[in-house]
Order: C-alpha cells, then structure tokens, then sequence
C-alpha cells in the first residue's frame, strides 16, 4: 500500500528522469506488470521522507555541529538543551526572589524609621 501511495502521488516524468529510467520502465512498475525493485522503492520512499522535513532545508551536519540559516550549535549543546531551559529558570526565579527582597528591605526600612521617630516623639512627651 505505502508502495502504491508512493508511485500514484509522483509525477511519471518527472520521477522517471529523477530515477534515471524510461518513462515506459517507470509505467510498467505503476501498472504492476514488473515487480518495482527494492532500491526503486527506497529510493521513492527517502525521496518523500526528504519532502516531509522541507521545514528543516538550510539545515546541515558538519562533524559535531548542526548549522542552520541562524548559526552553528554544537551536538552536545543540543542533549544539554533541558539543562539549559532548567537553568534559565532558575535564573529568572532568583531574580524575581532578589527583587522581592528588595522590596520587602525597603517596607522594613522605613518601618523602622517611622517607629524610631514615633518613639521619640513619646519620650519627649512622657519624659520616661
């Protein structure tokens, strides 16, 4: 079946010339009369594979690195990518933590300033 969605979804010349047979050849396989060779057939099948991934073109392998269109990264880079997401977040969480703090030393700071002159503000009245 995967065979038969294979060679019915291709244009006959254009796959023909791609393959580099007849016409005539490529039509004797569509109809069945000859038994489509295995290497034909894988041949069809990475072709379509290849046509799947069209949203990865601009994209290669070179060594251990993966260019795209943007730039280069490294194969290891690419199994650490959860670790670096993990620590962004951690990142982003101190960061939000500091400036609660900040804000929390401010509150306190001028509390106590505020109560330090209240109090004064009663010794001077009560004279204890």
């Amino acid at each position: 079946m995967e065979l038969a969605k294979l060679m019915f979804s291709a244009d006959d010349n254009k796959s023909a010339k791609e393959l580099g047979v007849s016409v005539d050849e490529w039509m004797q396989w569509k109809t069945g009369a000859v038994p489509v060779p295995k290497a034909i057939w894988l041949c069809l099948k990475q072709k379509k594979e290849l046509e799947r991934m069209k949203p990865l073109s601009g994209f290669a392998i070179e060594r251990d690195r993966i260019t795209s269109p943007w730039g280069a990264i490294l194969t290891d880079d690419i199994m650490k990518i959860p670790e670096y997401r993990r620590a962004h977040k951690l990142a982003q969480e101190q960061a939000d933590l500091i400036e609660r703090l900040m804000m929390e030393r401010e509150f306190y700071r001028e509390n106590c300033h505020r109560q330090a002159r209240f109090g004064l503000m009663l010794n001077d009245l009560f004279k204890w």
